[in-house]
């Protein structure tokens, strides 16, 4: 069953739903190209903690999924014009937040599928993360006791 729900993730995000618009054109005519500009891009950050939380410019994001063990956070539909912030927020005690900021330049146009003469490009950019150890708290002073 997870399997068939990736799978159904897999072909929104990618746009395939819009082949049968496509496939109703008479044979031999061509298609319009695709604006490559109105392509959202996805961010691939890789992590060693599971399920980490996150926020992009300070919301939170539903276009998104876990991967590789759910060590790898992918965040599908990122606006590739302008910087995007994305606080990492491990679910786990003991580390402190990751903050990281994903440039325009850092989308790279990448062939995902390619059938016959039709082929679906993505922009992504990919990060690995190294969280750090949370700083120890410093241990209370035991209360004097009064005179």
């Amino acid at each position: 069953m997870k399997a068939l729900h990736r799978i159904l993730i897999l072909i929104a995000a990618t746009g395939l739903f819009a082949l049968p618009a496509q496939a109703a054109k008479p044979p031999g005519e061509a298609t319009a190209d695709v604006n490559e500009a109105d392509i959202g891009g996805e961010a691939f950050i890789h992590m060693k903690l599971e399920f980490v939380k996150f926020t992009l410019d300070g919301k939170e994001w539903e276009n998104h999924e876990y991967t590789d063990n759910r060590k790898t956070l992918v965040i599908r539909g990122v606006e590739r014009g302008s910087e995007h912030t994305v606080v990492l927020t491990p679910r786990e005690g003991g580390w402190e937040p990751f903050t990281l900021v994903l440039k325009p330049a850092e989308f790279k146009r990448t062939n995902v599928a390619q059938k016959g003469k039709t082929t679906v490009i993505a922009f992504r950019a990919k990060h690995v993360v190294e969280f750090t150890k949370a700083a120890a708290p410093a241990p209370a002073k035991p209360a004097e006791p009064a005179q």
